[in-house]
């Protein structure tokens, strides 16, 4: 009867904190190795919600919101160093002017 009690009261809070980190993921884009750090971490915390906890809502949540912050911070940081790069540099031709 005890067991039945505590399994109830059980808190599930891998999920939670996924989603909550994935949503600072997605807010704090501009600053890449933070939103990278938080992005890693929704997506453990999503991946041990989904095994251990077996509840599909938050985690599931956490996880998606995650992976795709990620895509998308690592897409951003490639094309801004890609057009740093090129953009941003002057050429060897244009100094003798």
């Amino acid at each position: 009867m005890e067991n039945a009690v505590q399994e109830k009261k059980k808190v599930y809070g891998l999920g939670i904190a996924s989603f909550v980190l994935s949503i600072l993921s997605v807010v704090t884009m501009c600053y890449i190795v933070i939103s990278i750090i938080f992005g890693v971490t929704s997506v453990v915390l999503g991946i041990l919600s989904l095994v251990i906890e077996k509840k599909n809502g938050m985690g599931m949540a956490g996880l998606i919101i995650g992976i795709v912050s990620l895509l998308v911070t690592l897409f951003l940081y490639i094309v801004l160093g890609v057009m740093e790069a090129d953009l941003l540099m002057i050429p060897d031709w244009y100094k003798d002017f």
